[in-house]
Parts: C-alpha cells; structure tokens; sequence
C-alpha cells in the first residue's frame, strides 16, 4: 500500500515528496545508495540563471525523505523539476528488489553577491541515510535594487504549506518531468513521462488545471502550450466531457481537469522546452453564473526535456516498432509498360521519420514515389501506416531484380537497434528493348537553304494591248455597309437575353429571400419548443442541443447566411460587422458557450438551471428579431 509522506523542505517550501513504504523483506543493511549534487557553474554574476541539480539513487528500498538544503533560499528558483521514476527487478529465490531514484533540477537566479555554502542534502531510505556532497556558489556584481524574493517563500492563504505541490498525476500516469508552481486557489501542472528522450521518441505531455472551485463554464487557453522542436499528436478526442477528478495537495482538495495531452517527437537533439500555457477561467457557482463565482488568469510552466542524438546509427535508424512488407502488382511486363512496387510499414512510432529509397537499378526506369501516411493512437502511443508507390517501366528485357530494403528499428529502453527488411523482388521484362530516340549523327545537321526570289516578268506592250492595265484594287463598291459590321448589332444580340436572365434571377432571389427567413423563424420556434419538452423530461444534453440549434436558426433568419459551422470567435466576428451591438454579441456567446460547456459536462443539468436559460433564450430571440442587420461586405 503506498503512503504519502510529506517533505518539508525549508528553503523552497517543497512538500509531500512520494515515499512508499519499504516491504518487510528489506533491511537496512541490504538498502545502498548515493546523492549527488552537481551544478555547471561555481561563479556566477547577480542576475545570472545556472542550473543545479541534486540526484539520488537508493537499492532495496524507495526514498522515504529527501531534505534539500536550507542555503536555497539566497537564489531566486526560476524552474524546478522533479524525477522520480521507480523500477523493480527480481533477485535470487524471486526476492523482489527496488530500485528508486529522485532528480530534482532546478535554475536558479543569483539575487545578492557573496558566497553561498549549500550544506548536502540528506535522503532517508529504509532506515538509513545517506549525504550528498555540499557545493560552494561565489557571486560576484551588485545586488539589483527592489530584488523580488524567491517564489515558495511568503506565506500563502489559509495557512497552506507554501510551495506544495501534488504528489502524483490523476490515474497514476508516469511523470518523469514536473512543471508546477502551486496557487492557493489554481494552478497549471505540466507533466512529461519521459526526461531525456532520443530523438523520434515519443514523449507523452499531459496539461492539468488544479482549481480550488469547480469550473462554471469551458476554461479559455489563452496561449496553448508551444512545441516548436516537436512533431505533435493530439490524444484526447476534441471534443470530450471535461469531468474532473478530486485530488488532495497539501491538506486541500483540488478538482483536476486533464486539459491536454499530446505526444511529442523530438526533431533534434538538445534542451527542448514545452512552452507555459495561459487560461482565463470561471469558477464556482453553477454553470449560469448563480452562487457566486469569480474569473482569473493563470500562465503555467514550462518543462524542459534533454533530446538526444541515436547512438552511432546504422543507416535507415528509426525509432519504433514496426513491420515492413513490397509487393509488385505484376512481376511480368512488357518493356515500356509501367508496373507498381508497393512498400508499406506499420506500427508504433512517428511513422514520418521512415523513409526508405531504392537505388538505380540497371534496365529499370524508377519514378518518385508516392507517400501516403495514415496516423492512428488507438490508446497512449501513436502509430499508424505510411505506404510508398513507385511506378516502374523496363527499358530492358530480361531478369530485373529489386533489392531488399531495410529499416533498422531502434528500441530506446534496451537502446539496441534490430533490422528489418523486404525480400527481393523479380521483374520478367520481354519485348524489344526502349531507348530514348537520339539524332543519328552520320546524317549530320540539316541546314535550310534559301530560295532566292527570281524578280517577276515585266509585261511587255501586247500583253497589255490583250488584257488592259493591271488593277489593283477592285473598283466595285457596296451601297451600303452589312448590319452585322455594326458594333451596336452585337451589344445588342448579347445584352437583352443576359438582362433578361439578371431581372428573371433577381426576382426569384426576393421572392426566395423572405421565404428563407420565415423558414428559418419557424424552426426556431419549432427547436425552443423541444428544448421545453427536454426540460420538463430532464434530458439535459439532449435540451442544450435544441438551445444551440434554435439560437443558430434565429441568427440565420436575420443573417440570410449560415452560421452552424462558424466557430465562436468567426460568428463574433461576422455579428459584429453586421452591425449587431456589442452587447447583444456578448449575450449570445455566452449562451452559446454555456450550452456548449453543459451539453459536454455533468454540471448544469437540474431543472431550475434549464428553465433559467429558457427565459434567457426567450429574450434573445426577441432582441434577435428585432436586429436589423448592415448588407454584406
């Protein structure tokens, strides 16, 4: 059975570090262990950030208490991160032996100048205790005036222990790095499974909201959290019921929200952070705003994981499990015909990291090859199907034959790489053999000649005696020019029929127009009056449904357009430059953002809330009504 026992830790107010209680097989002198606590730079400047980190690694049993050292308090803390994974493995006579270890990674600022002495930090595991080594830190320069102390030190409301944070994740999902910084009333917590991935691992990054309150309406992410050096996959559905789970920090019960979680892929190597998210949130109350409730902005932390390179990687490394397979669609041709060799590989892992390549092959024509990805993470790992065609034409007949390709899979736990491959492929061409046609050169280059003009026969005097003198130009005339040389002619065999159909079109579309509204009226009313029945059956999802759908019809009876797929912020957008005033917009966002909230959580269900937001609906499909909207732009 695991027991939390909390850690105080009187620099940063650190609490409730995870212990688990030692099984009766261990002895303390069985349990071994070592702490170590190791920082980059020995001398910094005031104002400068340096990293420290403090690591410890206990045999036989897990850690009971990890007391860091008191001199923290002279630094200001800008990041801290704690690991803590734990692994078992199974000695002689299938005795059970735990291996634990805990890494706390902080980035510290220099705030005043001097030289600070770390005392070591002490971890008690299975009833014994071991010591890190202590650290001696110079600062030079000259402390900054109106320096803010380090967070974690003031006193917080209510008497909670300052700079608590949660022991374990909802559901009990592996963290190895913790962004965290505690609030009395919310607070963002940023978690990933994996610290020091290789690059193409999958790194699982979860997003919680801690709120002291329940939340009354959907949280707004102001900025979500940035990946730039990863590819990303989302692994919640987008559209889900946010249900919270209750958890206890510090001695307070929070509700957590599981916000986002994502799988990330290093591109490359080196230090890569997961940016801090930001969210204006409403809490408390019910979901209309009744018993109170207040609104608040909180930004998380970022975390950051250590990439690294594949060691010495055999050509065509990847990262993941998969299967690969090639197929030819025929293997006998005739030369010049084209045929497809099909390549596929399936399995777990990014898939967009494979590729694969086919040499020149002699006798062979090969084209690029068409790619097409499929990704799928039917659970917590991403995978999925990328397929590669290659059209192929013989040029030459006769046995052709296409090597086998070949993936090397790398396995990050065992950090071994295992190849995989096709087998090779054979191609019977027959027929003459097809070769680009090319000047023959024992014809040389054909030169055009030139024809000189001989100079035309003068007439002579009985030539123009016989025939008369030579007229160039015809001496008839017409009496008058034809009607269709005429350019009103053609304007006008044109533009009476497109007039006709522009005055036939336009009187259809009035006609249409009001009869489009009324529809759109009616069903409106027809959609408020199942929201009623809904409510008085208590069928809470199915009645904001009904909410939504009367509130969309009645904007697209005034609108003349349709408004159900526009997000909320694109019909804010269009309400507002057609006029619509600002306070109206709002109203109707908000119910539109509330139905949306309710329909997708269990909150927001009982009688008298729905009833409320029949009243309130009622009156925004008069307001609505009445709204009389600008043209178009």
């Amino acid at each position: 059975m695991r027991a939390l026992v909390p850690l105080h830790a009187a620099a940063l107010g650190l609490a409730a570090a995870l212990a688990i209680a030692p099984s009766a097989a261990a002895q303390p002198g069985q349990v071994s262990g070592s702490v170590a606590m190791t920082t980059g730079r020995t001398t910094v400047r005031v104002g400068e950030a340096f990293r420290l980190q403090i690591r410890a690694n206990v045999n036989g049993a897990e850690v009971d208490r990890f007391e860091l050292p008191s001199e923290l308090d002279r630094f200001l803390v800008r990041s801290r991160q704690v690991s803590r994974p734990i692994s078992f493995r199974f000695g002689s006579g299938g005795s059970q032996v735990v291996s634990s270890q805990t890494v706390y990674s902080f980035v510290l600022e220099a705030r005043e100048p001097g030289s600070v002495e770390l005392s070591p930090a002490v971890v008690t595991a299975g009833g014994r205790t071991f010591r890190s080594n202590g650290l001696r830190i110079e600062v030079t320069g000259t402390a900054a005036p109106g320096a803010t102390p380090p967070p974690g030190t003031t006193p917080t409301p209510g008497g909670q222990q300052p700079g608590a944070t949660p022991q374990s994740t909802p559901g009990g999902q592996t963290v190895a790095v913790d962004g965290v910084q505690y609030d009395a009333q919310a607070f963002f917590r940023t978690t990933a499974d994996v610290a020091e991935p290789y690059v193409g691992q999958q790194v699982t990054v979860t997003v919680y909201l801690y709120s002291r309150a329940p939340l009354r309406s959907a949280p707004h992410l102001t900025r979500e959290p940035s990946a730039d050096a990863f590819w990303v996959q989302d692994l919640l559905p987008p559209r889900r019921a946010l249900e919270p789970e209750r958890q206890n920090v510090g001695g307070n019960w929070f509700y957590v929200y599981k916000l986002r979680r994502f799988a990330a892929f290093p591109l490359r190597e080196g230090e890569l952070t997961i940016g801090a998210p930001e969210m204006t949130l409403q809490t408390g109350g019910g979901i209309f705003g009744f018993g109170g409730g207040q609104q608040l902005e909180r930004t998380g932390t970022p975390i950051t994981v250590a990439a690294r390179a594949l060691p010495n990687p055999p050509p065509n490394a990847v990262v993941g499990d998969y299967q690969l397979s090639a197929e030819l669609d025929r293997s006998q041709v005739r030369t010049g015909d084209a045929l497809t060799l099909t390549a596929t590989v399936q399995g777990t892992g990014n898939v967009r990291d494979v590729r694969l390549e086919l040499p020149d092959i002699d006798g062979l024509q090969v084209l690029q090859p068409e790619i097409d990805d499929q990704i799928l993470h039917p659970g917590e790992r991403v995978g999925g199907t990328r397929v590669f065609k290659w059209l192929i034409v013989p040029q030459q007949p006769g046995e052709h034959v296409i090597p086998a390709m070949t993936l090397n899979l790398f396995d990050p736990a065992a950090e071994t790489y295992r190849p995989i491959s096709t087998p090779e492929l054979h191609i019977t061409a027959a027929g003459n053999a097809v070769a680009p046609a090319q000047p023959d050169p024992a014809q040389g280059t054909t030169e055009p000649t030139e024809i000189e003009a001989e100079p035309a026969p003068t007439p002579s005097a009985d030539h123009a005696a016989a025939f008369g003198p030579l007229r160039r130009e015809a001496a008839l005339e017409r009496g008058s020019a034809p009607v269709s040389s005429q350019p009103w002619y053609w304007a006008l065999l044109i533009g009476l029929p497109l007039l006709f159909s522009i005055g036939l079109g336009v009187a259809k579309l009035r006609a249409r127009a009001p009869d489009e509204q009324a529809t759109a009226r009616s069903r409106a009313k027809e959609r408020l009056g199942d929201a009623k029945k809904r409510a008085a059956a208590g069928e809470a999802r199915p009645f904001y449904a009904a909410i939504t759908t009367a509130l969309q019809a009645a904007l697209e009876s005034r609108l003349g357009e349709p408004v159900s797929g526009m997000t909320h912020e694109e019909l804010r957008s269009v309400l507002r430059g057609r006029g619509m005033e600002e306070d109206l917009v709002r109203r109707v966002l908000d119910e539109l953002e509330s139905c949306d909230f309710a329909r997708f959580s269990s909150a927001g269900g009982s009688a008298s809330e729905m009833d409320a937001c029949l009243g309130r609906v009622r009156g925004l499909l008069d307001a609505i009504d009445g709204f009389r909207p600008r043209e178009a732009a």
